[in-house]
């Protein structure tokens, strides 16, 4: 593994974007591959999709709606291995870079490096150990540096470690932000977590679901977090680990938990705890994680988007509920039809 300290941009060093605050940096480009679905006269709502053929080529869609070159970072992580994946929205949030996702082995998609080579950045930090992301991928990926740059590769001994790894290497280090706690077995209660975890400038770190890994206990320490919020009901993530976080943290530290009756109602009550309002929602497919996961890279541009998961034909009332208290105007659905559905872009109720 190749290890260099990171040196966050001076934006994010010097005031974290708060929610609701305007996006600086971060800009859409000219070629920016987003879909306009005609607007309901009655609601004035625009929808719009990011997509792509795949969940490569939708990564791309997404970088492409919301990132100008050149990038200081281009953050990559694997498009089928979750584990190692999730931590790595709210990274590429801190870092101002979009996520990219490429395939374990075999041949870097041509639209992602197409993508790199239109960022034009020297700096590409891969997520995730060989399992993830194999070294023959990272070569294909340096055919897509300059060659003064430098690929990065973050990994641990498992997926706690690699969460962990996550939170250091920063220039200065960054400590006192709020940390979002997630199960590191299943995705879904970190999808919305990772995206309101990069609204926030925080980290999201995994547990198991009855014991709090070292590895985690220890990033909470060194991170000294504001905040912690436990993603989940008792079934992902037992009392016991929420006392041991507690413990870590010291009791000064606020530690609360946000869950749902399912993944839907969970993705929006971390929405309603993250923001009073939104201009935009990204939405997402519930049952999938690649396409949420490179949302939560974005979230927080443009005054801050929340997450929201749906079925691919149907709207959950819990989504829908949130949209509306959001005061919301445009819906962006991350995915293809096939993700999400026309019907479920525009709302279509379950």
């Amino acid at each position: 593994m190749l290890r260099a300290r990171l040196s966050v941009p001076a934006l994010v060093t010097s005031a974290l974007l708060a929610v609701g605050a305007t996006a600086a940096t971060a800009a859409p480009s000219a070629g920016a591959a987003a879909s306009e679905v005609t607007p309901t006269a009655a609601t004035a709502t625009t929808y719009s999709r990011l997509a792509g053929a795949n969940r490569y080529a939708t990564s791309v869609a997404i970088s492409k709606a919301n990132f100008a070159p050149p990038q200081d970072f281009v953050v990559v992580a694997s498009g089928l291995n979750f584990p190692d994946a999730l931590g790595a929205g709210p990274f590429a949030a801190l870092v101002q870079a979009p996520l990219l996702l490429v395939p374990p082995t075999g041949t870097l998609p041509r639209v992602v490096a197409a993508e790199l080579d239109r960022l034009g950045t020297q700096r590409v930090v891969v997520v995730g150990g060989p399992a993830s992301v194999s070294g023959g991928m990272i070569d294909q990926i340096y055919e897509h540096v300059d060659a003064s740059g430098v690929v990065y590769q973050v990994s641990g001994a498992n997926r706690y470690d690699t969460a962990s790894e996550l939170t250091i290497g920063f220039d200065p280090e960054i400590t006192g932000v709020p940390v979002y706690l997630a199960s590191g077995t299943t995705f879904p209660d970190a999808l919305g977590g990772g995206a309101a975890a990069g609204v926030r400038g925080g980290f999201l770190l995994l547990t198991a679901g009855t014991k709090l890994p070292a590895e985690t206990t220890a990033a909470l320490k060194r991170v000294k977090p504001s905040a912690v919020v436990v993603l989940g009901g008792t079934g992902a993530i037992s009392n016991g680990v929420v006392s041991a976080v507690k413990t870590a943290v010291g009791s000064g530290v606020p530690v609360t938990r946000i869950g749902g009756s399912d993944r839907f109602a969970t993705a929006a009550n971390v929405s309603a705890a993250s923001f009073t309002s939104a201009k935009e929602v990204l939405l997402t497919n519930g049952l999938q994680f690649p396409d949420a996961l490179s949302g939560s890279a974005v979230a927080r541009w443009f005054g801050g988007r929340p997450v929201l998961l749906t079925r691919k034909d149907c709207v959950p009332a819990a989504t829908r509920a949130e949209i509306k208290r959001l005061g919301a105007t445009k819906i962006t659905a991350l995915g293809g039809t096939a993700m999400v559905s026309d019907a479920a872009l525009k709302l279509k109720a379950c």
